[in-house]
């Protein structure tokens, strides 16, 4: 059996040709930058970003079965799946960048500015990637709207306060924000109410469809990656993919971090736009799929589900992690306009779900992905 067997088997036969050109080119450019050549540090840098994401993807995708796994045999329901395990699932990629940021790199800022560059993306542009590989337009469920997306938009603005309310006066007049146990704990009760607000749902739901089987999940086909046998495969499996993408996950932002040096930009809009798009691969291959199979509010939903999940999770735990270590956390964060700007995205992501009758269609997906690329370029054409 060839050594790169296993290699090709977890990226797939197509983008394990993709994976060891990028090996290459990564490889040649660190040798070209020991010798001192002009512009093979660019070259090694964007390489290993874009190396770096793939990794993340792919261990997502084999993530999915292995939780699926669990979730059916303990019979979890699936309200509490996409809270909670889903969530890890897609979110794990950006609580690794919060603890890197906060406990390694003593910068708390870019972990928040990558939960925000995150959650900016996955709010436009994944429902624009879906809505445009769409077969129809998408009708979307009224409860997707009016529940994920209004408590996702009370998590940002509960953010925003955060981020504006705990600011201390320094001797030298400066305002600082610092989070300690208080704040981590505000973020972390506002997710338990929300996994409460999903159960109290899925109780309802069984109740006015008694008898009726649960929709299929789209994990099924998924399991084909891998064949779990056993609860301890899974765990194994899980335990493998998340310290698979914390160590991608390093690389992604050591690189990006490393680029925006080398580009004169800083690491909060490095992570606001880089590493955010990086650790939202495996949000968007979900999204994407779900939209292909036709299952739009299961495309839709996992956008605020991890959006909820990143903020008070990715967030709090790293700053609860600190505590102990150097105290309550320095939130270095100057561009608390983002958050304004994630609070206009959501806003309008609300009203393009609503109008049309709960219909996106390929027009306003094209929209939606328009308008984060002019946000993109105001962020980085203003933090350069």
């Amino acid at each position: 059996m060839s050594v790169f067997k296993p290699l090709e088997v977890f990226f797939g036969e197509h983008m394990f040709k993709n994976a060891m050109g990028l090996t290459v080119v990564a490889f040649v450019a660190w040798i070209a930058h020991r010798q001192g050549i002009g512009g093979a540090a660019h070259v090694l840098w964007t390489s290993l970003i874009v190396l770096s994401s793939l990794v993340i993807w792919r261990a997502g995708d084999f993530f999915a079965p292995a939780s699926s796994f669990i979730q059916k045999h303990h019979n979890l329901p699936q309200s509490i799946k996409a809270a909670v395990i889903d969530a890890v699932a897609s979110s794990f990629p950006e609580f690794c960048v919060a603890v890197i940021a906060t406990i390694q790199l003593g910068k708390a800022e870019v972990g928040v500015s990558t939960i925000i560059g995150s959650a900016l993306y996955n709010v436009l542009v994944i429902p624009a990637a879906a809505g445009l590989v769409a077969t129809s337009p998408m009708k979307i469920g009224k409860e997707v709207v009016w529940r994920d997306n209004v408590f996702y938009l009370a998590v940002v603005a509960l953010l925003y306060v955060m981020l504006t309310q705990f600011a201390e006066l320094q001797p030298s007049g400066e305002p600082q924000t610092f989070w300690g146990l208080g704040a981590a704990l505000i973020f972390l009760g506002a997710y338990l109410l929300y996994v409460f607000w999903l159960q109290h749902d899925y109780r309802k739901y069984q109740r006015e469809h008694v008898g009726e089987p649960e929709p299929e999940s789209d994990d099924e086909e998924d399991e084909d990656l891998i064949k779990i046998t056993s609860e301890g495969r899974a765990w194994m499996w899980i335990a493998g993919m998340m310290i698979l993408m914390g160590l991608s996950t390093e690389v992604l932002v050591t690189s990006a971090i490393a680029l925006g040096d080398l580009l004169d930009i800083s690491p909060v809009v490095m992570g606001f736009v880089i590493i955010a798009a990086g650790t939202s691969v495996p949000d968007t291959a979900l999204s994407v799929i779900s939209a292909q199979r036709g299952n739009y509010d299961a495309a839709i939903s996992n956008v605020f589900g991890s959006n909820i999940f990143d903020i008070c999770i990715c967030l709090s735990v790293p700053v609860l992690l600190a505590l102990p270590m150097s105290g309550a956390t320095l939130i270095d964060l100057q561009q608390v306009e983002l958050v304004w700007a994630l609070i206009a995205a959501t806003l309008l992501a609300f009203y393009f779900f609503w109008s049309n009758n709960y219909t996106l269609g390929k027009a306003k997906a094209g929209t939606m992905g328009l308008i984060y690329l002019m946000i993109v370029v105001y962020v980085v054409a203003s933090g350069a």
